[in-house]
């Protein structure tokens, strides 16, 4: 076995210096590629040391074409939404449902009832209806981020700035089911409307909320993970 392995002077001419030999070139192009790098480098001074986007393949992985289709599909969703049902219940026998143009439409007779009902079944009501307009305006903001024109770290700054929007919707969701965890009582009963019940809570508003609600949270969903990403 031991026959087998090279000497020291074959090592050495593999690696290079028996095949290539003489002065070794200089790496820098230039004294002012060497200046500039050493700017930057100064610049990030006591920053956490992390792989630039531009001089790594991270920069083409983390939004490759099918990442950029997905979110925008995820930002279409929050944006046509809006223009399907978020309510959709019986009542007396009658289907009601209607996009979030009928809800604010109806506003004033859903808040007249509402404000019988207490203080969570106001805010409840007041935090839904900012979800459907938050929505459609960070699936709009999301859309011009990632159809954005710059390239690298702009690409993604520009990206960043336009998407962060999403944690409104987002936040506001979470009040909406914390809200509904509380609960609130019906001020006159059902009203015919079955899945209504005797309290708005979260069995009602599962039962009563059209497809454009849940495409929100699709959306949202699909949102969140884009921005894990960068």
């Amino acid at each position: 076995m031991a026959k087998d392995r090279p000497d020291s002077d074959e090592v050495v001419k593999y690696l290079g210096f028996g095949v290539h030999p003489g002065k070794i070139e200089e790496f820098w192009k230039s004294e002012e590629e060497k200046k500039l790098y050493l700017q930057r480098v100064k610049s990030k001074e006591g920053q956490t040391s992390v792989l630039e986007r531009d001089a790594a393949l991270l920069n083409v992985k983390l939004m490759s074409g099918v990442d950029k289709t997905i979110g925008i599909i995820g930002s279409i969703l929050l944006v046509i939404s809006f223009f399907l049902p978020v309510y959709s219940f019986d009542i007396y026998e009658r289907h009601l449902s209607g996009s979030a143009i009928s809800f604010f439409a109806n506003m004033p007779l859903a808040g007249g009832y509402a404000s019988w009902g207490g203080a969570v079944m106001v805010l409840t009501l007041a935090v839904l209806a900012l979800i459907i307009l938050s929505c459609p305006v960070a699936g709009v903001l999301n859309i011009i981020g990632l159809t954005n024109k710059n390239k690298g770290d702009e690409y993604f700054a520009t990206l960043k700035k336009y998407s962060r929007f999403i944690f409104v919707p987002m936040a506001l969701y979470l009040l909406l089911f914390l809200l509904l965890i509380m609960g609130a009582p019906q001020p006159f009963g059902s009203l015919g409307v079955g899945a209504l019940g005797e309290s708005l809570d979260f069995g009602a508003i599962f039962k009563m909320t059209g497809i454009g609600f849940w495409l929100n949270i699709a959306g949202l969903a699909i949102g969140f993970a884009e921005m894990r990403g960068l």
